[in-house]
C-alpha cells in the first residue's frame, strides 16, 4: 500500500520501518516506436523511502553562506544516470509540492510561486541540483502549457527543479489548474556528465492520477525514445471521527504544541517537513535580509473572509500553525499590525474580479 506521506502521519513505533528501506517494485513502461516493454526495475514508489520527520533545528540557521553549502566541483567525469533514477528523484520532489499544496491550500501555492519569494527561498540555485545529475543539472527550458497558443522559452540556465517548481505549483493547485504542461530541457553548457539523451517532462492527469511522464530521447538513426510514467500522490489531510462527527486527525508534526521560540529554520521545516527534501535543503541559503518579505507573504496565506477561492478550515489551521514557528519579533509584528485574515488582499474577491466592459 502506497504511503508517500507517512512521515506526516503518526505511526506506532513497533510498526515503524527502516526509513532507508528501498526496494525494487514498480514497473516502468518504455515506449519505443510501436513497441512496449515492461522490463525496467526502479526504486519502489509504493514503499516509504523517506526519513522520519526531522526534529526542529537545534540551532536556527543564520543565513548560511552559499559557499559553505555548495559542493566542490568534481575532479573527474561521472556517468549519466539511468532515466528511471532521474524520474524517481523528480517524483519525490513532486510529492513534496503535493503535500505543500494539500496542507496549506491555493494561497500558499500562489505565494511561494511568486518570483520574489521563489528567489528568496532558493537564493543559491546550485543547491537545487538533482543528486543523480550533479553538475550536469543546468538547463534552459521551453514550457508549453496545454491549450496555449505558443510555448514560452527561458534562455537563462538553471537546474531542472528551478523550472519544475512553478509548473508543479500551477498543476497541483486545483483552483488554478493549467490542465498540464510540457517542459523541454536543453543542456546549457558542457559539464562533467555528458547526457546521452535529452529530457522532457509532461505533467498531466493519466491513469486516474496526476502523473509525471519523462521522455528520454536518444536520437540516432531510429530516433529512439524511452518513456516512463510515475504518479504524483495526492495529499489529503487525514480525518477521523469524534462523537459521530468528522474531524481532522492531527499530523505527526502537530501532535505536540510548538513550545520553542521559533525561527526561520523552524518555519521552513514545517513548510517542507520531509527529511532530505531537496527543496528544504536548498532553502539553507535563505538570506536574513529577506526575512520580513517572507513573513508578510506567509501571513497573507492565512484564511480570510473575502477569499476568492475556497480554502478549508483545516488548511487555514495549517497556516496558523506555520506562523507559530516564526521568530518572536515577527509574531509580535503580525499581532500589532493585525495582519492575519486581512481583507482586500491579492487573493480577495475584489482583487480577482473579472475585467469590466471596455469604454
Amino acid at each position: 500500500m502506497s504511503r508517500p506521506f507517512s512521515y506526516l502521519f503518526y505511526q506506532d513505533d513497533n510498526l515503524a520501518r527502516d526509513p532507508m528501506d528501498v526496494t525494487a517494485a514498480t514497473t516502468a513502461t518504455l515506449t519505443d516506436g510501436s513497441s512496449t516493454y515492461d522490463v525496467i526495475d526502479t526504486p519502489s514508489t509504493t514503499d516509504n523511502n523517506t526519513l522520519a520527520i526531522s526534529r526542529p533545528a537545534d540551532k536556527c540557521f543564520q543565513g548560511t553562506p552559499a559557499s559553505s553549502v555548495a559542493l566542490p566541483e568534481p575532479a573527474r567525469a561521472l556517468s549519466a544516470p539511468e532515466p528511471t533514477i532521474l524520474l524517481y528523484q523528480i517524483q519525490q520532489v513532486a510529492e513534496d509540492v503535493s503535500q505543500l499544496v494539500g496542507r496549506f491550500g491555493y494561497k500558499m501555492a500562489r505565494t511561494v510561486g511568486t518570483s520574489n519569494i521563489k528567489n528568496a527561498l532558493f537564493a543559491d540555485q546550485k543547491l537545487l541540483r538533482l543528486p543523480c545529475l550533479k553538475y550536469a543539472d543546468n538547463f534552459t527550458c521551453r514550457v508549453t502549457k496545454r491549450f496555449a497558443k505558443h510555448p514560452t522559452d527561458y534562455t537563462n540556465s538553471a537546474p531542472l527543479l528551478w523550472w519544475l517548481w512553478d509548473e508543479l505549483l500551477d498543476y497541483l493547485t486545483p483552483s488554478y489548474s493549467t490542465h498540464g504542461c510540457k517542459l523541454e530541457f536543453t543542456p546549457a553548457r558542457e559539464t562533467d556528465i555528458a547526457l546521452p539523451y535529452t529530457i522532457s517532462i509532461n505533467l498531466a492527469y493519466k491513469h486516474g492520477n496526476n502523473n509525471i511522464e519523462l521522455t528520454a530521447s536518444y536520437g540516432g538513426l531510429f530516433h529512439e525514445q524511452r518513456i516512463f510514467d510515475a504518479a504524483i500522490a495526492e495529499f489529503r489531510l487525514p480525518e477521523t471521527t469524534k462523537y459521530g462527527k468528522s474531524i481532522m486527525a492531527p499530523l505527526n508534526i502537530d501532535r505536540y504544541t510548538h513550545k520553542e521560540k521559533g525561527c526561520l529554520a523552524h518555519t521552513l521545516d514545517y513548510l517542507v517537513p520531509r527529511s532530505g527534501s531537496l527543496w528544504r535543503l536548498a532553502m539553507k541559503a535563505f538570506s536574513l535580509d529577506e526575512e520580513e518579505t517572507l513573513v508578510v507573504a506567509l501571513v497573507g496565506t492565512c484564511k480570510a473572509e473575502d477569499d476568492h477561492c475556497y480554502m478549508s478550515t483545516n488548511q487555514g489551521q495549517q497556516c496558523l500553525n506555520l506562523l507559530q514557528r516564526l521568530p518572536p519579533e515577527a509574531r509580535e509584528y503580525i499581532i500589532k499590525e493585525k495582519l492575519v485574515g486581512q481583507r482586500n488582499g491579492p487573493y480577495s474577491k475584489m482583487a480577482n474580479q473579472p475585467p469590466g466592459p471596455k469604454d
